[in-house]
């Protein structure tokens, strides 16, 4: 910026009032100016923009224009935002978690890497499962590279890792080409969810009928597994006779178990 450090300083500055009426344009005007800043203005920048997150747009839903356009603006810095996104997960709201998460998975490849060195490097289960949840968000192919690992989340001690992890299966199934799964990881996917559907915390068990069904939509299931998969849909119905699942008291449970039953049919 020409008049730096006073403008951007003042930018900054309109990024953290509350009036949508000057937070739109700050957004605008930061979206032209970020190509012109490096190091600590740069990450400055990307710190103000981020700090649209936080807003309770519950209660604010008018700030939340200023938030999207934001989100815009870092997917489009593309690799060279991704580090400092990271690091605003450091003691970050669920929130921002969200929108950061977002803005991650539309950078795509470029992220693929540093989330899973985000991954492996979590030392506390909130880090890790946000890493979880925003390779979640990545519909590149390659993020089945990041499988094993994944899988691996899913018999974590903590409960909000295996839940993303458990929602992350599903979301790869998604995004990889049927073909770029291999027999063996079809197995190690399904084998490994229904082991979690039996998980004693509901929201768990949910998120893994939800994903076994959308391994069923993705074709990804031979006979033996769509058969077996059902019986255990069935009995979290209380349909049938199954010794692996007895008719589940969670209904967010049944709900997701119903959904992957109609897939089946």
């Amino acid at each position: 910026m020409t008049e730096e450090p006073n403008a951007l300083r003042h930018l900054i500055e309109e990024l953290t009032t509350d009036d949508p009426a000057i937070l739109e344009p700050a957004v605008e005007k930061m979206r032209s100016e970020l190509g012109k800043l490096e190091g600590a203005d740069y990450r400055r920048a990307v710190e103000a923009l981020c700090s649209l997150f936080y807003a309770d747009v519950a209660d604010r839903p008018d700030l939340e224009p200023s938030a999207d356009r934001a989100t815009d603006v870092l997917v489009a810095q593309g690799a060279k935002v991704v580090s400092i996104l990271l690091a605003q997960m450091e003691g970050s709201d669920m929130k921002s978690h969200f929108y950061l998460a977002r803005i991650l998975g539309e950078i795509g490849h470029d992220a693929l890497v540093k989330l899973q060195d985000c991954r492996a490097e979590a030392e506390d289960p909130y880090s890790l499962s946000f890493a979880l949840y925003a390779l979640g968000k990545l519909t590149t192919p390659e993020v089945v590279h990041a499988l094993p690992e994944v899988l691996g989340c899913l018999i974590h001690p903590d409960k909000e890792v295996r839940d993303s992890a458990a929602r992350t299966v599903g979301k790869i199934a998604e995004a990889v080409p049927p073909e770029e799964l291999t027999n063996e990881m079809r197995e190690q996917m399904f084998d490994a969810l229904l082991r979690s559907s039996h998980y004693h915390q509901a929201p768990v068990r949910a998120k893994s009928f939800r994903s076994l069904g959308k391994m069923v939509r993705a074709g990804l299931l031979d006979t033996t597994q769509t058969d077996k998969l059902e019986h255990v849909l069935r009995g979290a119905l209380g349909e049938g006779d199954s010794e692996e699942h007895t008719w589940d008291q969670a209904f967010i449970v049944r709900r997701e178990a119903k959904d992957a039953l109609r897939a089946i049919r």
